[in-house]
Formats: C-alpha cells, structure tokens, sequence
C-alpha cells in the first residue's frame, strides 16, 4: 500500500515538472519572438530616418550606424566612419536692378518711330560694259533716316552718304497716320555730306509737309554711345528692304570695333540685331528710346551671321552739327557751275602707304591762270577738304563743287609734301566760268580717269535699271558689307 502511494506521488510530480517545463517553453517562445519583432521593427525605423537624412544634411546621417553595430552580431569589421560635410544653407536669390531683359519693346518703338523716316533715291550710274563701254543706267535705291533738328524753313534727317551720293531726285517718307499716304511723302535735297564719317544730311521744306503730319512728327532724343556698355539691350528700326519701317532687336556685342569699307575706316558698334539692306542711316537705340547709333553697315561673308555695325552717335554728333548748319544748296547745271581749272586723280592704296600722303584729291596738273592757280593750288598737292567736308578721293571733290555757282568764294584744305611730310593749309577760291575740274583721262594719261562735271545731255534716253539689293554694294575683304 505504501509502496503503491509513493509510485503515485512519483508520477504526480513528473506531471507537474512536465507542465512547468510546458510554461517556462511558451513563456521563452513568446518573449523571444517579441524580442525579435522589436529589433526589426527597430531596423525599418533607422533605414527609414537614414533617407530623410541623405535628402536634407549629408552631415547628420551617422546615427544609423550605430544601430546597425548593436543589432547584427555577423559583422565581424566595424564600417569606416564617413567624414562629415557642411553645406551652405539654401536661399532665394534676389534679382538685382541691373538685370533686365528686354522682352517687350512696343512703347519704345511707338514712342521714337514719328523720328524714323525711310528715304527713297534715284540717281544716275555709269557701268563698264564688256563690249560697249561705259553705259549710263537709272538706279533706285532705299535707305533710312533719322529726324535730329528743325529751324525756321527746314526739318533736319541725318542719314548715311551712301544713301544719297549720286541721288538726283530723294524724297522721305514718314512713318505716322495720315488719312491721304501720299502726304506722307514728301521731296529732300542734300543739305551736306561728310563720305569719311559716312553721314550726311538731307533737308525738307516744312511747307512741304501737310500740318496734319508735322504734328505727328517728333526729333529724335540723341543718347551717349561713351557710356553705352556691351550686353545693353539695342532695337534698330529702319526701311529693310525698301518695304518700310522694321523693328529687330538684340545687344551691343561690342564696342570700338575698327571696320574699313572702300574709304571709309572707323571704330564701329557691332551689334546682333538685324541689319539688313534699306537699314542703313536708320536708328539704334537703347532701351531708353535714346540713339546711341546710326546704322552703317553688316558683315555679308559666309561665316557670318548677326554682325551689325553702326557708327557711334558721340562720333557723329559733331559731323552732323557741321552739316545742318550749311545752306542748303541745288545741283548747278553747266553753265552755272563754277570751276577750279585742275586736273584731279585719287590718291592710290600705295602711294599713302609708300609715301604717307593723306587721303583726298590729287592735283595732278593746274590750268595756267585758272582758278586754282590764282588761290596758290600747286602741281602734286592734296585736296582734302572742301567748304568744310572732308575729300575722299576725285569723285567726292567733283560732286561737291557742282553745288557751287562761278563767282562764289569757298574754303578748301590743302596739304603739301615738305620734306618728306605733308603739310596742311587753307586756300580760298573764287569758281571760275569756264574749265572744269578735271580727272587725268581727259589728258590721255595712264590713270583709268574721266570727266564727271558733264551733265548727261537733254535729249539723252536713260535706260532704267534697279541693281539688285536696292542700294546695297559689297566692298573690301573679308565680306564686309557697306549698303
């Protein structure tokens, strides 16, 4: 019986180490998979922190690391420690007053196109011919022109020379409302031309102009093209193409370019806004609506694209202040016209090279008891400077007398070789009736020459003939344009 009662109470006890056995298994299960679902849950919250991280402050990112280190025993190498980066903190950047870009331009060119006129020519060319000679042919040509003064019984247009030399008939067309578009058009006369600063300037009588349409007009504002700087915004407005007025704008791109064309060699605006032929004597102005230059010319070669060039306004003012303050003068016929009596010939490229003579008209021959002869022109001078303009070559002396009536007195710069240099003085001449200015052709000499003082005869027929590019001429090398 009592052997029986411990037997029981062995196994009682088996059953109750059996079942604390049970508990404490459950009990380390469940504390182990809780234990194991903090250190992920743990881990999914540090990667997830390490990405703000990365996005804000590469600097702040080393806590994960140590996270990592607790959790993973395999790791046998601690990770290098990253070197720590500062940033700058990111701001706004406030635009500064000088950075302007010009996107909209309408009220600059409404405001200055009453000052812009295009002009409109015809003239009268001689060409070389292969077979028959020298043909004279009826050339139109367009061009532009700025308002820039008035006095009592003239409005003043500045221009280029090229525009206007060789023109027998010009008018101007203004850019303003009129119920009739023929008041718009209206006569010009050259008023004076200055070829080596190609400017000139053209007069038109204000009883010419319809009052309707004089009211409407405007003088041009004359900025500074010395304080204009490179990177400004620049609007040209001239009659591209002989079609009437256009708008272009672009940037000065640079400043004191040196550019020659034929005679002409000056320090130039280079500018990308369209240039085209019918531009030239058109405006350049800034963003003020100020003319800071005179359209002049483009670079026409093939590896060019967007070279404009015009002549500084601070360069042409004086010129320009030179010319409307002359009289305003009607081409001479024959009869009327007076004469120097010499023969005249440009300087050549070699002989200013060679011999440091300065550009303009050489005499090469003096009538005996002529004009020139009284005033002291002697054999082998230079002209260089007629009533004021500055002479290019024979054809500039030439046309500018034939303005002049015989008996009246006129100013002319002279310089004569002294030593080996050129030394400059003023003459006065009185026009003579009688033996014109001539070339050396008419002395049947070597030089290439001819007489330009005979006016083409009445009965003479005048084929027309429009060259191609309106009046616009390529000259020079490396494809400079002059139009």
């Amino acid at each position: 019986m009592n052997g029986f009662r411990d037997k029981k109470d062995e196994k009682r006890k088996m059953n109750a180490w059996k079942r604390y056995g049970a508990i404490f298994m459950a009990g380390l299960l469940i504390t182990g998979s809780a234990a194991g679902a903090g250190v992920f849950l743990y881990r999914d919250n540090v990667q997830a922190e390490e990405k703000q991280e990365v996005s804000l402050n590469i600097a702040d990112s080393d806590d994960g690391e140590e996270a990592e280190s607790g959790d993973a025993e395999e790791d046998t190498e601690p990770e290098t420690e990253a070197p720590k980066q500062s940033f700058n903190k990111i701001e706004n950047v406030e635009t500064g007053d000088n950075a302007i870009v010009a996107t909209d331009v309408s009220g600059i060119v409404e405001d200055c196109m009453p000052s812009i006129v295009a002009v409109d020519t015809k003239g009268v060319e001689e060409v070389q011919m292969y077979y028959y000679g020298k043909q004279k042919y009826e050339v139109k040509g367009a061009g532009s022109g700025i308002i820039v003064a008035q006095n009592d019984d003239e409005l003043l247009i500045a221009t280029n020379s090229h525009v206007v030399v060789n023109a027998t008939e010009m008018s101007v067309c203004f850019t303003v409302d009129a119920e009739d578009p023929a008041d718009l058009v209206v006569p010009a006369k050259i008023k004076g031309m200055d070829k080596g600063y190609e400017l000139a300037v053209m007069a038109v009588k204000l009883e010419d102009i319809p009052e309707e349409v004089r009211s409407q007009l405007k003088i041009a504002s004359l900025g500074s093209s010395g304080k204009t700087k490179v990177g400004e915004a620049a609007i040209a407005i001239g009659n591209a193409l002989g079609y009437g007025q256009s708008v272009t704008c672009g940037i000065i791109s640079a400043k004191d370019r040196e550019v020659t064309i034929d005679n002409f060699s000056k320090e130039l605006f280079v500018t990308d806004a369209s240039i085209n032929f019918g531009n030239s004597g058109g405006a350049l102005l800034n963003s003020k609506g100020q003319v800071i230059g005179i359209n002049v010319a483009k670079e026409a070669g093939d590896g060019s694209e967007g070279m404009g060039y015009s002549i500084p306004i601070d360069t042409a003012i004086p010129v320009l202040e030179n010319l409307i303050n002359k009289e305003t003068r009607d081409l001479k016929s024959n009869a009327e016209r007076g004469y120097l009596g010499a023969t005249v010939v440009d300087v050549s490229s070699d002989a200013k090279e060679l011999y440091s003579m300065p550009e303009g008209a050489f005499v090469y021959e003096v009538s005996e008891g002529s004009a020139a002869e009284k005033a002291g022109i002697k054999k082998g001078d230079v002209i260089t400077k007629f009533d004021g303009d500055t002479i290019t070559d024979k054809d500039e002396l030439i046309d500018k007398i034939s303005y002049f009536a015989v008996g009246e007195t006129v100013m002319l710069e002279v310089q004569t070789a002294n030593n080996g240099e050129y030394v400059s003085r003023e003459v006065e001449v009185t026009l003579q009736e009688g033996v014109g200015v001539q070339t050396e052709a008419e002395e049947e000499q070597s030089y290439d020459g001819q007489n330009y003082e005979n006016d083409i005869p009445e009965n003479e027929e005048i084929p027309e003939f429009n060259f191609p590019g309106l009046e616009g001429f390529l000259f020079g090398e490396g494809g400079n344009g002059i139009f």
